[in-house]
């Protein structure tokens, strides 16, 4: 039996919000357990370890069909860069049909190193899970290991089936769904050093990149220009088959969980930064304005993602109009909120 520390720990627990003040349903699967696997070794400092750069991108496919949208927690997805000492990156699991149980060679190294792991397997033969049968598209979703014992795995895993009768999202799956889904299937193997740079440059970088990714993007439907080309991927969605569903899974959930959380998380890095707070009144004030402006665009971001759902329920002129009018909200709010963090590192006296 192989068992992470402080087994049973409340992994993807609602009452884990609570430590740093950071609410999980605006966190991508992947961040929000690894901040909990984070918590489960006594890490207590994810919000300024985990803080991403602020961002926006509508990604496509080669074919120009919308994929997703993301913002600043997923704009490093596959190449993670995180702060205080914290390090991940992702691997793959053996997928060897002469020796199948090394599928989950990599979950049990890290479950003996103490550390519970964040896998991200093939989940259409995995009965607890919402995606069961489910074709896959886009990007992979994320779960936590903490425990293996011979034929049951002990999980923690947000999107659950009513039938899977998960407690406050965590249960058992059979080791041997667990085991077909991790062949070929990436695990993230994270780590917390002491840091190797302080957190002033840390911070500044995080600020720099924002305001950066905002206003000068990469891609022409990035930024606050791909703020402003929202309307028009509602608009190509319209005639679509299966119009409720791609609405759903690739705008209104994404908003919420992909783009909501750099904006949330980044807030409460600033709303109580110490570093900012001893650069003078001038730099704790900005400071607390431009928190108070990024919780704001959080907020208009799930005010956003929640007219979508409903035009994903029931599309009509009215509901089209309301989401138009949400993202002229949303872009309003993140236009204010990167003022202030450009306001923040050119003139904060902290840096």
């Amino acid at each position: 039996m192989t068992l992470a520390p402080a087994t049973p720990f409340p992994y993807l627990g609602k009452e884990l919000d609570a430590v740093e003040d950071v609410k999980h349903p605006r966190l991508s699967c992947w961040v929000h357990c690894l901040r909990d696997a984070l918590y489960a070794t006594g890490f207590r400092d994810t919000a300024r370890a985990l803080a991403q750069p602020v961002n926006f991108v509508v990604e496509r496919t080669p074919e120009g069909e919308l994929l997703t949208l993301y913002g600043g927690l997923d704009t490093d997805y596959h190449a993670p860069r995180f702060q205080r000492g914290v390090t991940a990156r992702w691997e793959t699991s053996p997928d060897d049909p002469d020796r199948p149980g090394a599928a989950l060679d990599l979950v049990r190294r890290e479950l003996a190193r103490g550390h519970a792991v964040p896998v991200s397997p093939r989940l259409e033969g995995m009965r607890h899970s919402e995606f069961y049968r489910v074709p896959f598209f886009g990007y992979p979703h994320t779960f936590l290991v903490h425990r293996l014992e011979p034929g049951v795995a002990y999980v923690a895993d947000r999107n659950t089936r009513k039938s899977a009768a998960f407690e406050d999202n965590r249960g058992t799956v059979p080791a041997e769904e667990l085991r077909a889904g991790m062949a070929g299937a990436p695990v993230l193997v994270w780590d917390a050093h002491e840091p190797r740079a302080d957190w002033e440059s840390e911070l500044g970088l995080l600020l720099d990149r924002s305001v950066r990714q905002m206003t000068e993007p990469g891609a022409p439907q990035a930024g606050l220009a791909g703020l402003r080309a929202l309307p028009g991927v509602l608009d190509e969605l319209s005639g679509l088959p299966g119009r409720r569903r791609l609405l759903q899974m690739r705008v209104s959930g994404p908003l919420q969980r992909q783009v909501s959380g750099d904006r949330h998380v980044l807030a409460r890095v600033l709303a109580g930064d110490r570093l900012l707070r001893s650069g003078g009144p001038r730099t704790a004030a900005l400071a607390a304005e431009t928190a108070v402006l990024l919780q704001a665009s959080s907020d208009a971001v799930l005010d956003l993602a929640r007219a979508v759902f409903l035009l994903g329920a029931s599309w009509s002129a009215e509901t089209l109009e309301l989401c138009r009018r949400r993202v002229r909200e949303l872009y309003d709010a993140d236009a204010r909120a990167v003022e202030g963090l450009a306001g923040l590192r050119r003139g904060g006296s902290a840096f």
